[in-house]
């Protein structure tokens, strides 16, 4: 599968270790530029509906990996569930903080939450920024931290070419996807990373799209993308959609 790995030509002590090089890019667009985030919202919804759908519990205790701008959280913490937010950015953090849904500044790999606390765990649009360890500790952590019968919602991009968005720093010559993507995945790759840690795996192509509101004409449109993504097509930019259950 293709990898978008840092370059080595980079100076050393002027850039991160693999693990943090994609820190201030996400910093900066969760805290400076949170307009990047208002494409999501139609996704994060969907996502939010799932979770309700898959949970048994009236207020299922959910942890969001990853704050964006905080849509998530929001939604979920409207609807009274019992909602935790893990980020690198303390300032994401904080900000979600103050708005009075607990969160916490941490890694996926290393989560600070105790074993078996959530019905649900959501990473939507998480796992194709991390290298490959950070990944496979990720997801041992999120089966830890997960109930019994507690299910893993999220997404990734489909196929997604990864050479289309790099990017090179004038400063120190690092070669770096725009977003922070590492890794492209298609739906064997994403059940083969699921299916060591999860007893029940679903992977299905998607595409996000909004229907309430629009003209008839917008309806068709979103129509016609809803059907290219699951079909796969990359003008419709479709979506790995996946649950996987911890038995």
């Amino acid at each position: 599968m293709l990898q978008a790995r840092p370059n080595a030509r980079s100076t050393p002590g002027n850039c991160m270790t693999n693990e943090t090089l994609h820190d201030p890019i996400w910093s900066y667009f969760q805290n400076e530029a949170q307009s990047v985030f208002e494409g999501s919202h139609t996704r994060l919804d969907s996502l939010v509906r799932i979770v309700g759908r898959l949970t048994k519990a009236p207020r299922p205790v959910l942890l969001n990996i990853g704050i964006g701008n905080g849509h998530l959280e929001r939604t979920a913490h409207a609807r009274g569930w019992q909602v935790h937010a893990l980020d690198p950015s303390p300032e994401s953090v904080a900000a979600l903080v103050s708005s009075g849904i607990a969160a916490e500044t941490g890694r996926i790999e290393a989560m600070p939450f105790a074993d078996g606390q959530f019905d649900c765990v959501v990473a939507s649009e998480v796992f194709e920024h991390l290298t490959d360890s950070q990944r496979a500790r990720g997801l041992e952590e999120i089966r830890r931290v997960l109930k019994p019968g507690g299910y893993l919602v999220g997404t990734v991009p489909y196929r997604e070419v990864l050479q289309e968005n790099l990017a090179i720093c004038p400063k120190c010559q690092q070669v770096f996807h725009r977003w922070g993507h590492t890794t492209s995945f298609d739906l064997p790759k994403m059940r083969g990373e699921l299916a060591p840690h999860f007893g029940q795996v679903t992977c299905r192509r998607t595409t996000f799209v909004q229907f309430a509101g629009r003209s008839l004409g917008g309806k068709v449109k979103s129509l016609v993308r809803l059907v290219l993504g699951k079909c796969g097509a990359s003008i419709a930019v479709p979506n790995i959609l996946f649950t996987a259950r911890k038995c």
